[in-house]
């Protein structure tokens, strides 16, 4: 499988939230919509800080 599992990190490096099955990851107007297995989507104020291939993570630090 190919989804990806994206956490969205503080400033300070605590977690905020994790969210599974990510299939695709959209950049819009500062913004990231992430989109998942199911069709759904959630959009997130996050940059990207780490994608880690081999374990299908991708982290975001969050800009809010």
């Amino acid at each position: 499988m190919c989804e990806a599992r994206v956490i969205v990190e503080a400033a300070d490096g605590s977690e905020v939230e994790t969210i599974d099955d990510v299939t695709t990851i959209v950049p819009e107007d500062g913004f990231l919509k992430l989109y998942d297995l199911y069709g759904g989507h959630r959009t997130v104020k996050a940059t990207l800080k780490e994608v880690r291939l081999l374990d299908h993570t991708v982290v975001l630090s969050s800009t809010t």
